[in-house]
């Protein structure tokens, strides 16, 4: 093999250099132009394989390099949450404004413990429509009455919380506006959380999530890795 890569390198000299002598005017001025010196000869390491001056192991063949390829960026989304109890409705009714394409948001819920702010169920529905009075008069209008025939029908909601804590706070904010039957809770797989998953959001789109997330304080807005397409 080395053999044969230096006849090729003689070679091409020697035709560059007959070259050059037919145009410099015939061969006959020109023939100590073709006398090649050996001793100056240094063969050329190929491009993209092994020197031949180092040649691999005979036999084998060098396998090319693999050719690098791009890898794909991760798909991004928004995920803005967490929502529970009357603040999921809410929620829904802003993200129906942004007008996205159908499949582009996702809804994941999840179970969770909760704390619930509540009044202990009342024996008829008189004793609701006072209490309901009462609530109003004191300016407190965000509550739901429990509907449903479990023990809870006819408690009164006024809050559901993800921490002991903001449930404190809320209670004692109550009790600061003259609510005295009201008491605070954990429930077990109580607490319904949501949170909603932008794939791939455009800049007008997360300009205008942002500007939505500030009409739900506490609620967060953040970046992060999609979740497994739903099926």
């Amino acid at each position: 093999m080395r053999a044969v890569f230096l006849l090729l390198v003689l070679a091409n000299l020697m035709f560059f250099a007959y070259a050059h002598v037919v145009r410099e005017g015939g061969v006959d001025n020109q023939i100590p132009l073709l006398q090649i010196s050996p001793e100056k000869i240094r063969l050329m390491k190929a491009a993209g394989g092994p020197s031949p001056e180092k040649p691999g192991p005979p036999g084998k063949a060098i396998p090319p390099a693999p050719p690098k390829t791009a890898s794909a960026a991760p798909a991004a989304c928004l995920e803005w949450g967490i929502f529970a109890g009357p603040n999921v409705a809410r929620a829904e009714t802003a993200v129906a404004r942004l007008e996205l394409p159908q499949g582009q948001v996702e809804r994941v819920v999840t179970d969770a413990v909760g704390y619930w702010v509540y009044m202990p169920p009342l024996k008829t529905k008189a004793d609701v429509d006072r209490k309901i009075g009462e609530l109003k008069a004191l300016g407190i209008t965000e509550f739901v009455v429990v509907q449903e025939g479990t023990q809870w029908r006819n408690a009164i909601s006024l809050g559901i919380f993800r921490t002991d804590e903001a449930a404190k706070v809320f209670l004692a904010g109550l009790r600061e506006r003259g609510v005295r039957s009201a008491i605070a809770e954990r429930r077990e797989n109580f607490l319904k959380q949501v949170t909603f998953v932008v794939r791939e959001p455009g800049e007008a789109t997360v300009a205008k999530l942002a500007a939505i997330q500030q009409e739900f304080p506490g609620s967060e807005l953040k970046a992060a890795p999609c979740p497994p397409a739903q099926g």
